[in-house]
């Protein structure tokens, strides 16, 4: 009783309590604590924003294949404890001015990261660079060479073959205004019905209808050998001709051996091949072949002694192969010059050709022919993340600079993409025309007016499918550019126009404002770019569940180096000291200057103060709500990033699907991963406002955290957490 009298007298005399010491505090400091709100969500939205430029393999920090890998995780944080060792042994040996310009050229780069992409999305023509057109064109294409700068067609009565439009006006032209190389008559006309394929061979053609066959001069298109025996595909190697009738039966029509009658000439090939769903054939050597089909693709020996078994008992012998999973199926099919053999493709002899096998699944397979058997394409990596839509419609190895380096295209669902060096980098995502079935693709150029004196070149894609025929031009440049480097074989990607040189020159303006004006507009405008791209980088680099992890682990880092060896104080006033855009700073009055703050704010806060990365340094709590124009708060930018690591992670790497109020479910779970942040940041600042400054990742990994729990689960289920995790 007498607690609770004590306790009434205590607030009858007007003794606030806690809760009201709380919103006091609060209010005194609500202006700085609500700009550094806004700028926290500003940096993420920022990062949102600019995230489709760099989502795409060159941009990543491990590329596609390095975003399930803890291993580089573990390293990039490894890297975090050896800068900030570095920095604090510099600064003990009083070597200040290495550190500054250092962390200004780290900065450099990482503030290009956000204004590039800034610079395209508002400079860059926003219509995409690439449109089909219906062309009057009628036929089917059965063939497209090597080089995707050839094709044949089949148009009922007469075999076309067409080869480099060059020389057409650009933008209008489509292969039904070439001339074809030549032609060859069908003859037996009537067969519409039947299934139609061509198979290129050694200087030849071999075209089979399931009742007739033919053996084309692919100079001339001159008849060299034919016959009426049943086929669904044909082909030739040193001089012989190869059936395959019958789904799966292999032989060789040989007029000159006197025991085809036989059937000494007859083997079998492996159960899942089916003749029927034929999608490539490549004479590779004159005794092996490459055959791909629905469900099945191999290399097969080529026999060309008699066996002594009969009709059916004899398999053929299988030098490679390789079957898509149970209920899948291939569905395209290409062979041409490697990207990643280091070399021109017009100096290349028949060693490192590149086999690329599309699945309805939306997955590539890649596999190097290297003269004497197929490997696995290391390099397809970039494809581990299966982000292609499916099914694969169609792909194409074609040169479109005319460079000796291919590009692969692949057209997946709706949309066709090209990928360009041995990095693979995405320069060309446009809308393909409509369809579901498998198309054919050829790329031919054009001589681009706009860069005629350097020689640029315009590459006119004819698609084809079964609705009709369409082309379109990919103009030079295209907009959205990648990097500006030369990868090691010798591509140049991207090119330098106008958003880029813009980019360059604004924030090579930001530096020198920096260095030699660093008032806190300056440095918060500087950090706030290079906050979101450094968040959109690392975010695109890793999926959410390794973010996860190293968002505790970053937590727990924070923790013990701001309570227990607070060397991050020490690092927080060296960088202030240095009046470097590694923090974000929110005055509470208009007379606040950041020049004249001193280099120890940290240091001079309560023990257990925060840190650099992760804390803010908060004014002194007020008894009354009044304004000090001398206070300011402090956060450092790892404060933001890491919550924004999160919820550009969850945007990059989360499957499609409906999510809230209109949104995808990646981009709900990305809002929902914001919100818990600034759930985390009202939390931190309370205990700020009280004079109890905290560290910030505890509080704002957790609320984030949280927040992507909560939404992702209840979207994705399991599919917010499960990535494929592996060590390397």
């Amino acid at each position: 009783m007498a607690n609770e009298a004590g306790t009434e007298v205590a607030r009858s005399k007007g003794a606030p309590t806690h809760m009201e010491l709380v919103i006091r505090a609060l209010a005194s400091q609500w202006q700085s604590m609500l700009t550094m709100a806004l700028m926290f969500t500003v940096t993420i939205l920022i990062s949102i924003w600019i995230q489709p430029y760099h989502d795409r393999p060159e941009s990543r920090a491990f590329g596609d294949a390095g975003t399930t890998k803890a291993g580089w995780l573990a390293i990039e944080f490894l890297a975090i404890l050896v800068f900030t060792a570095i920095i604090l042994w510099l600064a003990k040996k009083k070597l200040d001015w290495i550190i500054k310009w250092g962390v200004l050229f780290i900065l450099w780069i990482a503030l290009s990261f956000a204004l590039v992409p800034i610079a395209s999305f508002m400079m860059d023509a926003e219509e995409q660079p690439f449109a089909f057109r219906d062309e009057p064109g009628a036929g089917e294409m059965l063939w497209v060479s090597d080089e995707a700068n050839s094709f044949i067609v089949d148009n009922g009565t007469h075999l076309l073959m067409f080869s480099d439009v060059g020389g057409l006006e650009t933008g209008t032209v489509g292969w039904a205004g070439a001339t074809p190389v030549w032609e060859h008559e069908i003859p037996n006309e009537g067969n519409e019905s039947h299934t139609r394929r061509i198979v290129p061979g050694p200087d030849v053609f071999t075209y089979c209808d399931e009742s007739k066959w033919m053996r084309l001069d692919a100079n001339d298109g001159s008849l060299i050998a034919n016959g009426t025996d049943p086929c669904e595909i044909s082909f030739s190697s040193a001089g012989l001709d190869w059936m395959i009738y019958s789904q799966d039966i292999l032989y060789m029509d040989d007029p000159s051996r006197s025991y085809q009658a036989n059937h000494n000439m007859v083997w079998m090939m492996p159960d899942n091949f089916d003749g029927r769903e034929f999608l490539l054939g490549r004479t590779l050597t004159d005794d092996s072949m490459l055959l791909v089909a629905e469900r099945w693709a191999g290399v097969i020996e080529l026999e060309d002694e008699q066996h002594d078994q009969g009709f059916g008992d004899v398999d053929v012998t299988v030098l490679w192969e390789f079957s898509p999973e149970t209920d899948v199926r291939f569905t395209a099919a290409t062979f041409g010059h490697s990207p990643w053999s280091g070399i021109n493709w017009f100096d290349a002899e028949d060693t490192d050709r590149l086999l690329i096998i599309g699945s309805d699944s939306g997955k590539l397979n890649g596999f190097t022919w290297n003269g004497s058997g197929m490997e696995n394409e290391e390099h397809m990596a970039f494809n581990e993340r299966e982000a292609f839509d499916g099914p694969i419609r169609g792909v194409m190895l074609a040169d479109d600079w005319r460079d000796g380096q291919p590009n692969l295209w692949v057209v997946d669902g709706d949309r066709m993409r090209m990928f360009s060096g041995s990095w693979m980098v995405e320069e060309l995502t446009v809308g393909a025309p409509a369809g579901e079935g498998v198309v054919g693709l050829s790329l031919h150029t054009v001589l681009n007016e706009a860069w005629a004196e350097v020689g640029y070149e315009d590459g006119v894609v004819i698609f084809a499918e079964s609705e009709g025929w369409h082309s379109g031009v990919a103009h030079t440049p295209a907009t959205e550019p990648a990097y500006i480097f030369v990868d090691e074989s010798g591509y140049l990607i991207g090119f330098l126009n106008w958003s880029w040189i813009v980019a360059i020159v604004l924030s090579v303006v930001l530096m020198v404002l920096l260095t030699l004006y660093p008032e806190w507009y300056v440095v918060n405008t500087v950090g706030i770019l290079t906050g979101a791209g450094v968040i959109t980088i690392l975010g695109v680099s890793f999926v959410p569940t390794l973010i996860l992890f190293f968002m505790v682990a970053a937590a727990v880092y924070d923790a013990y180096a701001v309570y227990r060896s607070k060397h991050m104080l020490d690092l927080a006033d060296t960088m202030i000291g240095l009046k470097l855009p590694i923090l974000l700073v929110a005055p509470q009055g208009k007379g606040y200057s950041f020049l004249e703050e001193g280099a120890d704010v940290m240091s001079a806060a309560d023990d257990g103060g925060p840190g650099m990365e992760a804390g803010a340094v908060p004014m002194k709590p007020l008894p009354q709500a009044e304004s000090k124009s001398g206070d300011a708060l402090f956060m450092g930018l790892g404060d933001v990033i890491f919550p924004g690591m999160l919820v550009i992670s969850a945007l990059t790497f989360l499957p499609e699907g409906a999510g809230w109020f209109g949104m995808s479910l990646a981009l709900t779970t990305s809002v929902g991963t914001l919100i818990g942040g600034l759930v985390g940041y009202f939390v931190l600042m309370t205990y700020v406002a009280m004079g109890r400054p905290q560290a910030g990742l505890p509080l704002l990994n957790g609320g984030s955290i949280l927040g992507y729990l909560v939404a992702g689960v209840i979207l994705a289920g399991s599919g917010a957490l499960s990535f494929g995790i592996s060590l390397f």
